[in-house]
């Protein structure tokens, strides 16, 4: 029986996997659009032959008699909205059997046949309460539910769900001894920002709040314009972590006289320059709340964006590490990735929570398994 290995984060930017079918092979990785809805078996039936071409774009499920376009069919096909304010654990379920179904499909797996899934997702802090829900559900559809590529029967050996920032915090607890010092784990992402704190091994203090980097793109529509959210969101994203280089920016302009073309592009960096600062100055009163810690991991797409900003912030707001003279202030836990990696750079933050929770859940689990069957042997 073949086995599949995957990590799935919900993101609301995007549903980034990191996946492989055998532990010893380099782990490869996809991205989905984030969108679902749910359509008629006909109309999705007619793009079954275009999976095998491109599977992230065509993907769909059906489960319980009902189907769902997932990713960009639901997004460029289906007209699906996201919505930021429902829970991820809503659609959970259809977006996790489009991601195994994808990353089935990439890994080469013989999906006439059974195979076996280890599987580790994360959830917002806040929706970790439907973990056992989320499980219970997701074992009886991974039962029999049909794909572009006929109907999947997959059997969920290992199945764990970890807080958003979960995998970075297993990662630098692993390379730092706290003690009883308190650590805060803080979250940057698309939708909203969350904060958790360990101390002596115990998970506490969930909070998070709506700043995301989609306040960011909803003040820049307020004070420009004719852009699409995905438009603005990936433009600016790029503008900032390319160290304000306007390329991105101009290629998103929508007038054609020169002119007007330059006072486009200075209205849209006035829009940015006052949406960031905006954003800015609501999460730091936000994140004060959250102190005193006495180490921090942050991360997320928008943690990579704001880095130099937060180092800055919370130079002086932590102790000094013990024996040191610099506090604990770690992006991605001090994820580093390896030479190997397939992941390009670009991505690699986005994709840390991710990347983590493969060394430091599925791996050493499915290690376990492996030599337990051995020594059945």
């Amino acid at each position: 029986m073949e086995y599949l290995y995957a990590v799935i984060d919900y993101g609301s930017s995007a549903m980034k996997v990191v996946y492989s079918k055998e532990l010893t092979d380099t782990p490869q990785y996809l991205m989905m659009q984030p969108e679902i809805i749910e359509v008629a078996i006909d109309d999705v039936k007619e793009y079954q032959k275009n999976f095998n071409l491109d599977p992230t774009r065509y993907a769909f499920v059906g489960t319980n008699d009902r189907y769902y376009a997932t990713g960009e069919l639901a997004q460029a096909v289906f007209r699906s909205t996201l919505n930021l304010t429902e829970p991820k654990s809503n659609h959970a379920i259809g977006r996790t059997l489009a991601a195994v179904t994808v990353a089935a499909r990439l890994a080469q797996i013989d999906v006439g046949k059974k195979f076996r899934l280890f599987l580790s997702c994360l959830l917002p802090a806040g929706e970790l309460v439907d973990r056992d829900n989320l499980e219970a559900n997701l074992r009886e559809a991974f039962k029999n539910f049909d794909t572009p590529m006929g109907r999947l029967q997959v059997n969920l050996k290992y199945f764990n769900c970890h807080p958003e920032g979960g995998g970075l915090a297993l990662f630098y607890q692993e390379h730092c001894d706290l003690g009883e010092r308190q650590l805060g784990v803080i979250m940057m992402g698309h939708r909203n920002s969350s904060c958790f704190v360990i101390q002596n091994n115990v998970y506490r203090r969930f909070r998070s709040t709506d700043l995301g980097f989609a306040t960011i793109v909803n003040d820049i529509q307020l004070a420009t314009s004719g852009y699409k959210d995905k438009t603005i969101a990936a433009a600016v994203a790029n503008y900032l972590s390319q160290e304000n280089d306007k390329t991105p920016l101009i290629k998103m302009l929508l007038r054609n006289n020169p002119t007007a073309r330059e006072q486009e592009l200075e209205q849209l960096l006035k829009a940015i320059d006052l949406a960031t600062r905006k954003y800015w100055n609501s999460f730091v009163q936000w994140l004060a709340i959250q102190l005193p810690l006495d180490e921090i991991v942050f991360g997320g797409g928008v943690g990579e964006l704001f880095k130099l900003e937060m180092l800055d912030y919370l130079a002086d707001k932590l102790p000094n590490l013990p024996d040191k003279n610099c506090p604990a202030i770690y992006l991605h836990g001090g994820l580093e990735y390896s030479k190997n990696t397939l992941i390009p750079i670009e991505l690699q933050a986005r994709f840390a929570d991710v990347q983590c929770l493969w060394e430091k859940d599925i791996l050493p689990i499915a290690q376990t398994y492996w030599d337990g069957q051995r020594d059945k042997s």
